[in-house]
C-alpha cells in the first residue's frame, strides 16, 4: 500500500473505533494503548479467519500445499536451543508457509497464548490452566557443569553425590520452578549446596560459573556452545540425573491453523537431539528419566556470599540477552 493509502485506512479505522489508534506526536510514530490493544486482538481474529478458509479450502483432502504464517511465543532458553532448526526444516519441507516467533519471559509467553497473538507457545514445565492446555513435547537433559578450574573439574571418574556437599552452587533464583526441582533431586539425595549466588537466567548462571570457577546446573543443549570451547566442563556425578519437561501451549477455544498444526506435528516428531542420552546408559530411553516429586518441603541449600557482585558487571541485560529458564 502506498502511504497516504495506509494512512487513510487507519484514519477510517479510528473513526469506526472512535478512539485514536497510531500517535503521531513521535517519531517514528507508535501505537496508543487502545491501538496496541486492537492489533493483538486482531492477531488472534485473523489467525481464526485463516484458520476457517484453509479448512474450507483444503476440505477433506490433503495433497494441498501447507500455507500461511504460523506464529510462534517461547522461553528464550527454547527458542534459542530449538527454534533455528526446527524453523529451517518447516521452512524446507513446506516452502509456501512461514513461521516466525517471539522470545518472551514463561508468563509473557503464556499471556500472548491467552489473548491469541500466537498459534503457540513453548515453555518449560508446561502446565494447564483453565484456558490454556498444554502437551509433554520432551525431558531435556540437565548436567552439572563447572569452569575447568574447579577441583571437581579434574576428576576423572564420575562423582559421588557425596562429594557435592557443601560445594558452592551457581543457582537459579528460588522462585523459579527450575530451583524448586534441583532441590527436591538434592533432597532426595541427601546432599547440601552452598548458594554462591543466585540468578534469574540461565545466560547469567553461564556466565558466573566460568567467572567464578562455581559449580551449575544447567540444561545441556543451553552449554554446547561453552564445552565446545573448554570454558566450561561436564561433571559426571553417579545418581545426579535430572532433566527439564519441556512442553507446547495452545488455547483451550481456538482451532489451530493447518500450518500451525503442521509445524506442532514437526517439533513433537523432533523429540531426539544430540546429547540426549546420559553416559552410562547408552541404549536406555532418554526419557524415561522423570523429576524426581517427592521429598521434603525444608531447602537443603544454606546461603553464603563467597561470589564477588563485581564479577558479574560484565552479564548485563544491555551487554548480552538474558536466557529465561
Amino acid at each position: 500500500m502506498t502511504q497516504s493509502a495506509a494512512s487513510q485506512s487507519v484514519q477510517h479505522l479510528e473513526e469506526f473505533l472512535g478512539v485514536k489508534l497510531i500517535d503521531r506526536t513521535k517519531r517514528p510514530f507508535i501505537l496508543t494503548a487502545e491501538g496496541q490493544k486492537f492489533f493483538d486482538g486482531l492477531g488472534g481474529v485473523i489467525r481464526q479467519f485463516d484458520a476457517l478458509v484453509d479448512e474450507v479450502r483444503v476440505g477433506q483432502g490433503a495433497s494441498a500445499p501447507v500455507t500461511g504464517q504460523v506464529m510462534v511465543a517461547s522461553i528464550y532458553s527454547m527458542g534459542l536451543s530449538y527454534l533455528p532448526t526446527l524453523q529451517e526444516e518447516f521452512h524446507k519441507q513446506y516452502p509456501s508457509a512461514s513461521m516466525n516467533y517471539h522470545l518472551a519471559h514463561p508468563h509473557e509467553v503464556y499471556r500472548m497464548v491467552e489473548q491469541g497473538t500466537v498459534d503457540f507457545g513453548m515453555v518449560s514445565y508446561p502446565e494447564n490452566t483453565h484456558t490454556i492446555q498444554s502437551i509433554s513435547w520432551r525431558d531435556e537433559p540437565m548436567v552439572l557443569v563447572a569452569s575447568p578450574r574447579h577441583r571437581l573439574a579434574t576428576a576423572q571418574q564420575p562423582i559421588q553425590a557425596a562429594d557435592l556437599s557443601q560445594v558452592a552452587l551457581v543457582a537459579f533464583a528460588s522462585n523459579l520452578r527450575i530451583r524448586q526441582e534441583i532441590d527436591k533431586q538434592l533432597r532426595n539425595l541427601g546432599v547440601t549446596m552452598r548458594i554462591a549466588v543466585e540468578l534469574d537466567n540461565i545466560d547469567s548462571v553461564k556466565h558466573a560459573a566460568v567467572v567464578n570457577s562455581g559449580v551449575a546446573i544447567l540444561p545441556k543443549l543451553t552449554v554446547q556452545v561453552e564445552l565446545a570451547a573448554g570454558s566450561l566442563k561436564m561433571i559426571e556425578c553417579e545418581k545426579l540425573q535430572l532433566t527439564r519437561p519441556l512442553g507446547i501451549i495452545q488455547r483451550r477455544d481456538v482451532s489451530m491453523s493447518r500450518a500451525a498444526r503442521t509445524f506442532v506435528d514437526l517439533i513433537m516428531n523432533h523429540k531426539v537431539w544430540p546429547g540426549d542420552t546420559p553416559r552410562g546408559v547408552e541404549g536406555s530411553n532418554p526419557y524415561a528419566i522423570a523429576h524426581e516429586q517427592s521429598g521434603s518441603n525444608g531447602s537443603s541449600f544454606q546461603a553464603t556470599s563467597e561470589f564477588d557482585s563485581d564479577s558479574l558487571q560484565p552479564e548485563t541485560s544491555a551487554a548480552r540477552t538474558s536466557v529465561a529458564p
